[in-house]
């Protein structure tokens, strides 16, 4: 069954497409792992990254996308896997194998979607609370239906607090924090962390860091004294990775989308180093479930 995995921060524009899209490229490539990737943001951005944008224009058009499989589950029981992308991404493992990496795209409907299923759930004069009780449990079930086809399954949430993101921060073995080293990022830190882990923040820092749900990885870190300072203070009360992802060009360059595969050195150039250090670290901290070692092709 798979670990499931979210990424995920309240704040915006701190990189969670970017390292869901680079963990799911390690997690295939160099863990030869089943990986899917569900993209519960309706921005789409992993989607755009891991199929072009005609590819994923399609999947609009034919129904093939995040919001299609939750609103049908409303009505009737479709598998999950008729709407996923197999074969998705532009990298190859270093023989030129294609890495088993799939897709559960996202859909600018996505939010309009999940104010229907309130709707849904609140008719009969159902109290609004219970509605979203149902509503969250609708998404936790319809996202766990997952299980079985991969060995890790990513969720890219999206910014702020949705059904979906709740339901897939209560579905997560562990979760991601995403955060840039700017002024707002320690308060944002603080009140996902308190989130995922369902307490106040002072029951929250009272867990032993090993023991929390949540990891930190310092995203588009900049040269100088001011990063590595707020850097260090969220590392003071949050669990956070030593490896950091720096700003950069090549980590930019490497998410426009190409219809020849690359290998991650070349998907990825100076930067793959980089990639491979907080993928191995990520590793340490997840446990033996994910980080068990998968059969590599022949």
């Amino acid at each position: 069954m798979a670990y499931y995995l979210a990424v995920a921060n309240r704040k915006g524009g701190v990189g969670k497409s970017t390292i869901s899209v680079m963990l799911a490229h390690a997690f295939a490539v160099w863990g030869y792992k089943r990986v899917l990737l569900i993209d519960l943001d309706a921005q789409s951005n992993s989607s755009l990254i891991l199929l072009g944008g005609s590819q994923w224009i399609e999947t609009q058009r034919h129904s093939k996308n995040v919001a299609a499989f939750i609103e049908d589950r409303m009505y009737a029981m479709n598998p999950i896997a008729d709407y996923i992308v197999q074969k998705a991404g532009d990298v190859t493992d270093a023989q030129g194998r294609v890495p088993q990496l799939s897709l559960l795209p996202g859909s600018l409907a996505f939010e309009d979607m999940q104010d229907e299923l309130i709707t849904h759930y609140s008719r009969h004069n159902t109290p609004f609370r219970q509605a979203k009780l149902k509503c969250a449990n609708h998404f936790r079930q319809a996202l766990g239906f997952a299980a079985p086809l991969a060995d890790v399954v990513i969720m890219d949430c999206a910014p702020g607090l949705s059904n979906a993101t709740a339901a897939a921060l209560a579905l997560a073995a562990k979760v991601v924090v995403p955060f840039r080293p700017d002024a707002v990022s320690e308060f944002a830190v603080d009140r996902i962390a308190s989130i995922i882990e369902g307490k106040p923040y002072d029951d929250t820092m009272a867990i032993p860091p090993e023991q929390r749900r949540y990891i930190c990885v310092a995203n588009a870190v900049r040269p100088g004294g001011r990063d590595e300072t707020i850097i260090d203070t969220i590392a003071f009360n949050h669990p956070t990775l030593a490896s950091r992802v720096l700003q950069s060009p090549d980590i930019a360059n490497a998410f426009d989308w190409s219809d020849e595969r690359q290998t991650m050195e070349e998907k990825y150039g100076p930067s793959v180093g980089m990639l491979r250090a907080l993928y191995d670290e990520l590793l340490e901290t997840l446990g033996a479930d994910a980080a068990a070692p998968a059969r590599k092709p022949a």
